[in-house]
């Protein structure tokens, strides 16, 4: 049976790649793809961006719109789940995750049943987001939010880079908070320590509360331009491989795991 790849964390900055994205896509055998926008006042074409590439390849390209925590309104979430909008992108907050001024923006994600995409840990230095504080953007935050909104379905990006191991934890006691490893991670940290914190089994002592896998906690996520998007299948794939990771594990990290959580 033919491997299905859903990519839960890409981006289209601007509009030109999009036809040589679906095409890689198609070649690489992808089934879907998030396509995460950013905050307007980031990007301004962002969100607009993110939902053409859905109107146009509306089969591949999943959009998660790019939400301000500081700057829109709870309310505003109804509208874009109408416009198309299947999950929500946060980034680049002026306080921390779990300040309790973002928990109404958390409840009207829960109730519109939208997943979230949490970028988290070390950002680029450079623009837009150049004035950004990392440490409002720990994954130990994503912990005290999935505490409060267990039916809110979150994927924290990087595996937490550089806190990964706050973010494996962090994963492990909340059946609602799922992981990435996009980014620099999977360049310069080894299969071992990977494998090291991603460590407990379905059943045994120290298992998890939910009875899953933490392999089964963990989406495949690209991150990066279309031309690089089978090096990070190629960095996924030696990953698995060098953990002896099972048929059903790595089926749960390409596809089933990203699939239960857009309700498809």
């Amino acid at each position: 049976m033919a491997r299905r790849i859903i990519d839960m964390h890409h981006h289209l900055f601007e509009p030109e790649p999009l036809d040589a994205t679906a095409e890689e896509y198609n070649r690489l055998g992808v089934d879907k793809a998030v396509i995460a926008a950013v905050p307007p006042r980031r990007v301004p074409d962002s969100n607009a961006i993110a939902l053409a590439a859905h109107k146009k390849y509306p089969d591949l390209f999943v959009p998660f719109v790019g939400f301000d925590l500081d700057g829109m309104r709870p309310g505003e979430l109804k509208g874009f789940q109408e416009e198309g909008f299947v999950g929500i992108k946060f980034i680049g907050p002026s306080r921390p995750y779990n300040d309790f001024s973002y928990f109404p923006v958390y409840e009207r994600a829960c109730e519109l049943g939208m997943p979230a995409l949490f970028h988290l840990g070390i950002v680029a230095n450079r623009k837009p987001w150049d004035d950004c504080d990392s440490n409002l953007m720990r994954p130990i935050h994503l912990d005290h939010i999935a505490r409060n909104f267990p039916e809110f379905k979150m994927v924290g990006a990087h595996l937490g880079n550089p806190w990964h191991e706050e973010a494996t934890m962090s994963c492990r006691w909340n059946p609602n908070l799922f992981f990435d490893l996009s980014g620099s991670t999977l360049k310069n940290k080894t299969p071992e320590f990977l494998g090291s914190l991603l460590w407990w089994k379905r059943t045994g002592p120290y298992a998890s509360p939910d009875g899953r896998h933490a392999w089964e906690k963990i989406v495949f996520g690209s991150d990066t331009g279309h031309e690089d998007i089978e090096d990070v299948i190629h960095d996924y794939e030696n990953l698995m491989s060098a953990l002896n990771l099972s048929q059903e594990l790595q089926e749960a990290i390409w596809y089933k795991t990203a699939a239960r959580i857009l309700g498809l």
